[in-house]
């Protein structure tokens, strides 16, 4: 990406800066295995490929001047095309991603990375020991991007979306990230 960006924290006043409305593309499923005390994985990919989108509601105010939460905002000029969302968890010394989201249409930039880079200077700032998130075995993309970043599979839960209309066929996938 180019040298012109930056990343802010969000504020009541930028966060009209996010579009919330952004899909991805379904591409494949993730298939993790444990075995012998360690993950691996394999990838199906799918035939067709399929847009999909989270159905959320998100408030962000309470990750604004928040002192155990944040959201990350990452612009070119004056457009916002991305942003992270986590907070710690100060019982396991881990920060949470809620989410991370860069635009379709930069995608494959660095982006999702140089966010990546400032919420763990701020997860390091805050006495964290790494990261964890959840995303869907279905998110194939997300989970190449997470695993070339260096997160590992810490576990897999195949019930809960089970009782979910839309997501009853997914897994959740547990990503960790030791610092």
């Amino acid at each position: 990406m180019k040298n012109d960006f930056k990343i802010i924290e969000m504020t009541l006043k930028n966060k009209k800066d996010y579009d919330p409305n952004q899909t991805f593309m379904v591409i494949g499923r993730l298939i993790p295995k444990y075995e012998d005390n360690s993950w691996t994985y394999q990838e199906e990919i799918y035939e067709k490929p399929y847009e999909s989108k989270y159905e959320e509601n998100e408030d962000f105010d309470e990750y604004i001047d928040s002192e155990d939460s944040v959201v990350f905002l990452y612009y070119v000029g004056e457009t916002c095309l991305g942003h992270i969302k986590l907070h710690t968890i100060e019982e396991i010394k881990y920060a949470s991603i809620d989410k991370l989201f860069v635009s379709n249409s930069h995608r494959g930039k660095g982006i999702g990375t140089a966010l990546l880079n400032r919420a763990k200077e701020w997860a390091i700032n805050k006495g964290t020991k790494g990261f964890m998130l959840e995303t869907q075995d279905v998110n194939l993309l997300a989970c190449r991007f997470y695993l070339k970043n260096g997160f590992v599979i810490g576990s897999v839960d195949n019930m809960i979306y089970k009782h979910s209309r839309r997501y009853s066929n997914e897994k959740a996938v547990f990503f960790y990230l030791k610092f």
